[in-house]
């Protein structure tokens, strides 16, 4: 479906990276007096993997601060109590209005929302956005990291879409205004969620996950190094999993069996049965790609793919149910496998050629560290 025509392609590029547009054609109408919303709250989203055909909900939860606004134009209200995002957005938005270009500049973040020709360009649709679209609401706001994003609904003529406005802290505890995107992995999975079919964009009963997610969780990790927000004083993101060692699987014995005979299959078929037999054990896509290339590939080649293959040996797991992450040691690295629960309730090696934010969660970063010590990831085991 299409959101605007090609005029005004611009003016959804100027609000960052959403990947699709979440369009809900709802009737709206702004009240007067509004307050802002009180203080936030621990929410837990839950992680949205991407296979390559379609998006999963996982039980893996990623912790941040939301807070709900009422359905007004709250940032526009004198009376209002506002904090320092909720300045920072209510400064933005009237500089936005206004065409103000020197104004917007001074509140955009000196350092992370400055680069000038960057800015420029994003400036220029910004002020053009606002002489074709309508700000209606600003339900929903997270903080994490040092992050502020607000998620603004707009009106195009008879439909509405959810756009995100995204804040940085700044070292005087003031909030700078990021113009163009942010890579933050934290920001990625907030934006995952919330325009997913699970989250607030789709439906007006988001999917958070529950006190019993939580309270089965082993593990609790930041997914952003310490080092990027050494200075924050604020709210932080945690992801809380559910995971355990092969060899001690305790409440996983189960689900490590079947993980463990799965892999095993996984090296059989590749090693004596064929490639047709091993892409069989993949997701429809993963396999496809796998048997392109072992048809162009070499001898040499395929023994190197056979190798990296059979040489992995797991040995711990996460259980985000309907996904499986697993962590295998090889004599040179360690790897990151995913499994999903497909038809006939079978296990198949799922994203075995596709990067994804996850990737940046469960194969880098404070997590994957974890991974390295003696005692894999004792380190942020909830005690």
């Amino acid at each position: 479906m299409r959101i605007l025509d090609e005029r005004h392609a611009p003016i959804v590029r100027a609000f960052g990276p959403v990947r699709t547009l979440m369009v809900i054609a709802v009737a709206l109408s702004l009240g007067c007096g509004a307050a802002a919303a009180g203080p936030g709250h621990p929410a837990y989203l839950p992680m949205i993997f991407h296979a390559e055909s379609q998006s999963i909900r996982t039980t893996a939860c990623l912790q941040v601060v939301e807070r709900a606004y009422p359905q007004s134009a709250w940032w526009e209200d004198t009376r209002s109590t506002l904090d320092a995002p909720e300045r920072a957005l209510k400064a933005v938005i009237a500089a936005i209005k206004q065409k103000d270009r020197a104004a917007l500049y001074q509140q955009s973040h000196p350092t992370l929302g400055r680069d000038p020709k960057r800015f420029d360009d994003q400036a220029k649709a910004f002020f053009q956005q606002f002489e074709v679209l309508e700000l209606v609401a600003m339900p929903r706001a997270y903080e994490f990291d040092g992050l502020a994003v607000f998620f603004a609904k707009i009106r195009f003529k008879q439909q509405t879409f959810f756009a995100p406005f995204i804040f940085a802290s700044e070292d005087d505890g003031s909030f700078g205004f990021l113009p163009y995107r942010t890579d933050t992995v934290t920001y990625q999975l907030v934006d995952d969620w919330f325009n997913s079919m699970w989250g607030p964009a789709a439906t007006a009963n988001p999917a958070y996950c529950t006190g019993e997610d939580i309270k089965r969780a082993t593990h609790r990790v930041s997914p952003v190094p310490s080092s990027g927000t050494a200075n924050w004083a604020g709210p932080r993101s945690s992801v809380f999993l559910v995971g355990a060692s092969l060899d001690t699987p305790g409440r996983l014995t189960t689900l490590v069996s079947r993980v463990t005979a799965t892999i095993k299959d996984l090296k059989s078929a590749l090693a004596g049965r064929g490639i047709d037999d091993f892409a069989e054990r993949l997701t429809p896509e993963g396999a496809r790609r796998v048997k392109e290339w072992f048809a162009t590939a070499d001898q040499t080649e395929r023994r190197r793919y056979q190798a990296a293959i059979t040489e992995q040996q797991p040995f711990f797991l996460f259980d985000a149910s309907p996904l499986v992450v697993v962590y295998t040691k090889s004599p040179v690295v360690v790897q990151v496998m995913y499994f999903t629960f497909k038809a006939g309730n079978r296990l198949l090696w799922t994203n075995s050629s596709y990067i994804t934010v996850a990737d940046r969660v469960f194969k880098r970063g404070p997590l994957y560290d974890a991974a390295a010590p003696d005692q894999p990831f004792s380190s942020i085991a909830l005690k």
